[in-house]
């Protein structure tokens, strides 16, 4: 059985054992899931011992005052990616639709039979509140849109229901990647490695450049696969831990700028397949203003 490797980072996130639960309880085939959680805790937070003996679940545990942010910890788990042909990229605050494992493979195989030569499933999924669970979640796939930028960088993303959606048949072309939800080929954790030094603001939009230059094809679901938590009460933002963040994201931010420039010549940087000028072709969009 082709296997899926699931990557969570998760940060003081009181979420994570739930999100865990209702990721086996909803696959259809729990059994093909290789499962890694970069957990970034202080002392007195835990994960209940019924949850940590899921099978196939691994733990890489980290005091939260070590962590040097989200991509630094996503970059420790396609590190330990072990060849398994499909890769899965979520947050630790998500619920899931029953059978979610096999919607998504259907997807990204049906695009494959299609022609298209690397699909990449992702999007901003709809949102559940914890407190409300299980009602109150929204059914409706969205498509993602630009909202701001800072220092002349877009940095931040928005998204809105996808037009029509009831009458799609299959996944719909993205412009964005969404950090909450990735699934493609397990080759992405080699071909697209996440740079440690990018903060937080606008790692999607400069990892979704990258894997665009590399040769993959963004798509939107057009179904519901799951749903985000997008209210912070349950989980502590890394920046509230770590004071010297200013100093991180302002680094982050003159990194971007240079991968932007063309001048980040590494692991880190530009694909070789398309130029980062197709991509702003595709998008419609400057990533970044002209200085």
């Amino acid at each position: 059985m082709d296997r899926i490797y699931v990557q969570i980072p998760a940060y003081r996130d009181e979420e994570l054992a739930s999100t865990l639960r209702d990721l086996y309880a909803k696959a259809a085939e729990p059994q093909r899931l290789r499962v890694r959680v970069v957990w970034q805790h202080a002392a007195d937070e835990t994960v209940p011992p019924a949850v940590r003996r899921l099978p196939g679940l691994e733990f890489d545990l980290v005091p939260y005052a070590q962590s040097r942010g989200c991509n630094w910890a996503r970059q420790r788990l396609q590190k330990a990616w072990r060849g398994e042909p499909y890769t899965l990229l979520l947050d630790s605050h998500h619920r899931f639709v029953r059978g979610w494992d096999v919607k998504l493979l259907g997807l990204y195989e049906a695009l494959r039979q299609s022609g298209v030569e690397k699909p990449l499933i992702t999007g901003y999924l709809p949102p559940y509140v914890p407190e409300r669970e299980p009602g109150g979640r929204r059914k409706r796939p969205y498509k993602i849109y630009p909202l701001s930028r800072e220092a002349g960088l877009l940095t931040k993303l928005t998204s809105y229901p996808i037009h029509r959606w009831t009458s799609l048949e299959g996944p719909v072309p993205a412009d964005f990647l969404s950090l909450h939800l990735v699934f493609t080929q397990g080759a992405f954790n080699r071909e697209v490695p996440f740079d440690p030094n990018i903060y937080f603001f606008g790692d999607e939009v400069v990892t979704g450049a990258r894997a665009f230059t590399c040769g993959y094809d963004l798509y939107h679901p057009h179904v519901v696969i799951g749903w985000h938590c997008y209210d912070r009460r349950t989980r502590v933002p890394h920046w509230n831990d770590h004071p010297t963040w200013h100093r991180q994201h302002r680094r982050s931010l003159e990194r971007m700028r240079r991968l932007l420039l063309g001048r980040g010549r590494n692991r880190y940087g530009l694909g070789r397949q398309r130029t980062l000028a197709q991509y702003e072709d595709h998008i419609l969009l400057r990533l970044m203003d002209p200085s």
